[in-house]
């Protein structure tokens, strides 16, 4: 698990952007690894709400599949991302991901059932900054938004709401772990 995430704003969006895509590719693990990385990142007594937010909840019963999210961009409304948070500060950070689920396959064939889905969503992550690091204290659903493009339109041409991606690609918005 990433550590180390300063204690600002661009630090806590940068921790759980980090937190999220741990916790979502933790979802083919065993009960044991999936609860000592969710003890890991949140915040005492959130943990079972947080694994489920997070799309860590156990696998269904003889399911081999993978789970992994990307997050592309992360942002914070209306605050200084470079302001050192006081202890116990609580941060809202919202991460633009790409999520892809499918069937786990050995590398070289792939069967019929074996197919990859997934899409771009739009999640917030309360992250509280207590003993010189960050804890999750609350994840909301992903939200599915149109994927970037640079005409905002659909496939058949239709309008797309876009506004969604205004604050995406906004000069408030960064790619988690640059500076």
């Amino acid at each position: 698990m990433p550590v180390g995430f300063a204690g600002t704003p661009r630090g806590a969006g940068d921790a759980a952007a980090a937190y999220v895509t741990a916790v979502s590719a933790a979802a083919g693990r065993s009960d044991v690894e999936r609860q000592a990385l969710i003890d890991a990142v949140a915040v005492d007594g959130s943990g079972p709400a947080v694994a489920e937010m997070m799309g860590a909840g156990s696998p269904s019963a003889g399911s081999a599949g993978i789970s992994q999210t990307l997050a592309a961009r992360v942002w914070v409304a209306d605050t200084d991302v470079d302001v050192p948070v006081p202890q116990g500060g609580e941060v809202t950070a919202r991460l633009l991901t790409c999520a892809l689920t499918g069937a786990m396959t050995d590398g070289v064939v792939a069967g019929p059932e074996a197919g990859l889905a997934g899409g771009w969503y739009v999640q917030s992550a309360t992250v509280r900054w207590t003993q010189g690091r960050w804890r999750v204290v609350a994840v909301q659903r992903p939200v599915p938004v149109p994927p970037p493009d640079q005409r905002g339109a659909r496939r058949d041409g239709g309008p797309r709401d876009t506004q969604p991606l205004l604050e995406v690609l906004s000069a408030r918005s960064w790619v988690p772990g640059t500076v």
